[in-house]
């Protein structure tokens, strides 16, 4: 199936890692060129020269997503490079190892709030400021945030400030849906379960779990998600195919949900 997506430029912050990586792999594969993002030199220079040696086209920046400075960086050294973006995948840093959120709600600092308001919701708002205008003036734009499962159906072994504040993504990616579809421009947010990355391997270990596999028996399909699944969603929802689904939130975590909405 041909997405449509050859030539088109591609932003996916905090693309160099586990799932992030997937996502611009796939893109670059379905002919985008990919600017990624991500906070540790070696992983973004690596995964960029990963994609460039399989013909395809990619740009790594290294630049924190959740300040006003970092999302301008990025957004311009993506002109500078391939053009205004038509696509931008947000993929939020957090929980990191060391993060400890599920202490219960009095528990959790001002700081603890704060920090995760930076990570999840402002990260979004600036990036997604910088690049809606030219979306507009090309009248066709994807946005897809990357979520998590906990902003269905919260657990109470799932960190508190995280399931509470992702909510917020919920409610701004629909009014984006809402207000900039008549141009051409599409925002969804895939809500994931559990997936074999690097990342979450650092962060289980941060949390002493020494039985992964316990988390895979309370998911229907019994395993992990893989990167390469998210890659495959995320090109879907950025192609041509997908210009009629917007404002939506797909669960993309085994069955492990639950919720019937």
């Amino acid at each position: 199936m041909d997405l449509g997506l050859k030539d088109k430029v591609a932003v996916v912050a905090g693309g160099s890692r586990g799932c992030g990586r997937a996502i611009s792999v796939e893109l670059a594969k379905e002919g985008a060129a990919v600017v990624l993002t991500g906070r540790q030199p070696d992983i973004v220079e690596a995964t960029a020269e990963q994609i460039e040696s399989t013909g395809g086209s990619a740009l790594g920046v290294v630049a924190d997503m959740t300040t006003t400075a970092g999302a301008l960086e990025i957004i311009e050294a993506a002109r500078r490079a391939f053009g205004a973006p038509d696509i931008l995948v947000t993929n939020p840093p957090g929980p990191l190892p060391g993060d400890d959120y599920g202490r219960g709600f009095l528990n959790c600092s001002d700081e603890d709030f704060l920090r995760t308001n930076d990570q999840f919701i402002m990260s979004q708002v600036y990036l997604t400021r910088e690049v809606i205008p030219s979306m507009m003036e090309k009248g066709w734009g994807r946005l897809v945030n990357i979520a998590s499962i906990c902003l269905k159906t919260p657990h109470h072994r799932d960190p508190l400030v995280l399931a509470n504040l992702r909510v917020g993504i919920a409610g701004m990616m629909k009014t984006l849906a809402e207000e900039y579809g008549e141009h051409g421009i599409t925002a969804n947010i895939v809500a994931t379960g559990p997936f074999r990355s690097e990342l979450a391997e650092d962060y289980l270990r941060s949390q002493n779990v020494k039985d992964e596999a316990y988390y895979a028996q309370e998911v229907p399909v019994r395993r992990w998600g893989r990167p390469a699944e998210m890659g495959a969603l995320v090109a879907f929802l950025c192609s041509e195919q997908a210009a009629f689904l917007t404002g939506e939130t797909i669960r993309l975590d085994g069955g492990y949900s639950k919720s019937l909405f």
